[in-house]
């Protein structure tokens, strides 16, 4: 009985590696030179992807690049470089079109890490601010522009060294700090990042609150009117780890650990703090443990990655979806570090955000793929659910967008009546939403950066999805 267990098993592991909801493609192995271990996410404008590694590149401090969709055209932009220009990246780039910008956890004057901008083609790196403790230290989440300002936190730093919200204009002036966080009652250890809607900021912590387990909060743009959404307790989960995304009534997100399980939650709450759900508890059978990254919506779906373990066939991760309500969870994807040496080596452990051009989600392993470095230097990867993306079906003959790829400024011109609207970004957040309109309107996404956005139109009887680029 026990051989005829451990022949099923042997099968069982032989085969699984390839098992797939969906097309997955390795678009890059990471090497050491070329960068390793990738933590945040990838940022596209529309015509290449942009990332950062934590580690790898000259001197092994990490490095910028970037790499068309279709896994062509990788160059390395910019080698850190610790004192001079920052070290260690975990957070992801954003862009106003003409400027990436984004933060490192370390190096620096202070080695406390810094906000630094960079062209896409890799010049005219400039350091905008070194953190310096009290105003700050060792971000490990992104940037946001609301407007006039960039937006972020960081891990560390401030008054009780438990993290601090902060503004910053593009050209490094205007440093405000708008929250120190107090390593208690109010929250510690802020990570993943902001999410606006015009009037607050909502975000998470890894510690504080009234269990020591983490909160959810807003906070107003001018620093004033923070706000205790939720209360981590353990069962609600434990450690909320990733960003919030939006859909417009909800907000969802993830903690690393607490649940039914221990190994972490999905879960919606409502902008005022009503209506928590547990959506998920991680883990049931592969389905993974520990997510880190956001989830994103494509209208239909959540879709998710995490890093395990547990979770999966080796313990290193998965893709899954998610209905919002809760029901049709499904594991679209294991990921596979080839440690036994006949799988796909597609990478581990995914911490970053996945993106979306419509039709595939994109992202970054942190370990795995074919580079030398201990348990793999990490990889680049391309995902297409069966199902994922909704056919630009007679958008050409009713609805016209014009221009596109624009400057920011669309006409939608149609002769159908009564149709209302909705904009999404590559996170599945919504950033534009209408009422109902008659015939032809004009949308104004001029304080948004280049990239893909997704338009979906919705008549009394049908709907319609448009890719829409913003390019200047």
């Amino acid at each position: 009985m026990l051989n005829l267990t451990l022949t099923v098993l042997l099968i069982a592991n032989f085969l699984l590696p390839s098992f797939s909801f969906g097309q997955y493609t390795k678009l890059l192995d990471f090497t050491g030179i070329n960068g390793r271990q990738p933590f945040g996410s990838l940022f596209s404008d529309g015509t290449f992807l942009y990332g950062m590694t934590q580690l790898g590149g000259t001197s092994n401090l990490g490095v910028i690049y970037k790499i068309k969709p279709d896994g062509t055209g990788y160059n390395k932009l910019l080698d850190f470089a610790d004192t001079t220009n920052g070290s260690h990246p975990w957070g992801s780039l954003i862009s106003d079109g003409t400027f990436l910008y984004g933060m490192t956890y370390d190096g620096g004057a202070n080695s406390m890490g810094v906000i630094f901008k960079i062209k896409s083609d890799g010049t005219g790196y400039s350091k905008l601010k070194d953190f310096s403790g009290i105003n700050g230290a060792h971000p490990i989440s992104s940037l946001i522009s609301e407007g006039t300002f960039l937006y972020g936190m960081t891990y560390r730093g401030g008054i009780s060294d438990a993290g601090v919200i902060f503004k910053i204009m593009p050209d490094g002036t205007g440093y405000s700090k708008l929250w120190d966080f107090d390593g208690s009652i109010n929250g510690s250890l802020p990570s993943g990042s902001l999410i606006s809607d015009g009037t607050f900021l909502y975000g998470m912590t890894v510690l504080g609150g009234a269990n020591q387990m983490g909160v959810i909060f807003k906070i107003k743009l001018d620093g004033t009117g923070y706000s205790k959404l939720l209360d981590f307790s353990g069962s609600n989960g434990n450690a909320g780890s990733s960003s919030l995304i939006s859909d417009g009534t909800f907000l969802y997100g993830m903690a690393y650990q607490g649940g039914t399980n221990g190994a972490g939650v999905i879960f919606k709450i409502k902008p005022d703090g009503t209506g928590y759900l547990k959506l998920k508890d991680f883990p049931t059978l592969m389905n993974g443990g520990g997510p880190t990254g956001s989830l994103i919506f494509d209208g239909t779906f959540l879709y998710g990655a995490n890093e395990g373990p547990p979770g999966g066939l080796y313990n290193t991760g998965v893709i899954f979806e998610i209905m919002p309500d809760g029901t049709g969870y499904t594991d679209l994807f294991y990921f596979d570090p080839d440690t036994l040496g006949f799988g796909n080596a597609s990478g581990s452990k995914v911490i970053g955000d996945l993106i979306s051009d419509g039709t595939s989600l994109y992202g970054m392993a942190v370990q795995g793929g074919t580079g030398s470095c201990p348990y793999g230097c990490g990889t680049i990867f391309k995902f297409h659910p069966i199902g994922m993306g909704i056919a630009e079906n007679d958008v050409a003959e009713s609805f016209k967008v014009l221009p596109n790829p624009s400057n920011g400024m669309f006409m939608i011109g149609t002769e159908e009546n009564n149709y209302m609207f909705m904009i999404t970004n590559v996170l599945g957040e919504n950033i534009y939403k209408s009422g109902f309109i008659n015939q032809k309107t004009e949308i104004d996404l001029s304080k948004e950066p280049n990239g893909i956005y997704f338009l979906n139109i919705k008549t009394e009887k049908e709907a319609y999805t448009k890719k829409i680029i913003i390019n200047r």
